[in-house]
This record gives C-alpha cells, sequence and structure tokens, in this order.
C-alpha cells in the first residue's frame, strides 16, 4: 500500500513548502486507511485507488482549513465514504470482466458450472438482503464486514459512537440472518 501514498503524491506533483510536507505526511500516513475505507465500498481496486486520489485532492483543495480539522484522519475516513459511495452510484453493479474473471476462479477451484451459476446466485441475494437493510444499518455492516474496520474507526467516519456502531452492526447481522433464513425457508420449503 506504499505505492498508493507515491501516487497520491506524484499525481499532486508539489513543493516543498511547510503545508505541502503536511500534506504528504497526511497521505502517508492515512492513504493505506482511506483505501480500505473505499475498497469497503467499491470491492473494486482500481476504483477504490480512484478514490483515494480523489479523497486526498479535496483534501488539498482544503488547504486554507487544514488548522480547522481536528482530527484529519477522521475528515479523510469521511471523505473517502462520500466519495465511494457516490462513485458506487455512478458505477455499473459489476463488469462482464469482472464476471468472466470470478466464474474462471471457481472453475480452477474446481466448482462444477451449477456450484458456479448457486456461488453466484447466493451472492446476488446476499447483495440484494444487505441492499434492503435501512441506510444505517448498511452503511455500519459494509465498513464493518467488508472494509475490516473497528468500531472506533467505523464510529469517526459515521460521526456517531463506538457503541452505537457495535449496536447497528450487531442488529444489521441480526436483520440479514432472519431474512437470509426466511429467503431460505421459502425457497426449500
Amino acid at each position: 500500500m506504499a505505492a498508493m501514498g507515491q501516487v497520491v503524491l506524484r499525481e499532486a506533483a508539489l513543493a516543498t513548502d511547510a503545508s505541502d510536507q503536511q500534506f504528504q505526511a497526511a497521505v502517508r500516513e492515512h492513504a493505506r486507511y482511506v483505501y480500505r475505507v473505499a475498497q469497503a465500498v467499491l470491492k473494486n481496486h482500481h476504483d477504490a485507488e480512484d478514490a483515494v486520489q480523489e479523497t486526498f485532492l479535496r483534501f488539498l483543495q482544503c488547504k486554507r482549513q487544514w488548522s480547522g480539522i481536528r482530527n484529519p484522519r477522521a475528515w479523510l475516513a469521511r471523505t473517502a465514504w462520500r466519495v465511494a459511495v457516490d462513485r458506487r452510484r455512478r458505477a455499473p453493479p459489476i463488469s462482464l470482466e469482472d464476471a468472466a474473471v470470478e466464474i474462471e476462479t471457481l472453475r480452477t477451484k474446481g466448482a462444477s458450472t451449477e456450484e458456479v451459476a448457486a456461488h453466484r446466485q447466493t451472492l446476488a441475494l446476499v447483495e440484494r438482503l444487505i441492499a434492503s437493510l435501512p441506510k444505517s444499518l448498511r452503511e455500519a455492516l459494509t465498513l464493518s464486514t467488508v472494509g475490516e474496520l473497528t468500531s472506533a474507526e467505523i464510529g469517526e467516519i459515521l460521526g456517531i459512537p463506538e457503541g452505537s456502531v457495535r449496536q447497528r452492526v450487531s442488529r444489521a447481522r441480526s436483520v440479514l440472518s432472519e431474512k437470509l433464513a426466511g429467503s431460505l425457508e421459502m425457497k426449500h420449503g
């Protein structure tokens, strides 16, 4: 992930004054974390990298307000979250290339055509169930499971207390479990 920071720094092509050094330090310190936030939302390496660059570009554009930012890590995480959510809305759900790669990966593991189809259907079902969750539960669950972020980190991003994060993740898992059990009962029962 050091390469991520280098790409952002190279793209910015900065001089060496104090604010530029502050920017470079922020990139080095937070690029990996910002990437994890973007990756949790976008689930695509290339899109997440683009979101990281856009996040740091926004940070650079706010140079005059840096002194008012109490917690740069939280500011960057919230910005990355918003950038990634905006990008996800504009992006197609899955490209044909991604689907082909996924199918080929399953086939190399010895999966039959039926197993590949079942796997794809299960993933689609779980994604639909997650999408049906209320926004507050869906966001916390996505950052927790996909982004593998801690409750404190999620709290920074969403601007809520840690306890609320844990409560939302627990509630989301409970609701998903109930919906999944109900869906499977209807399908097999």
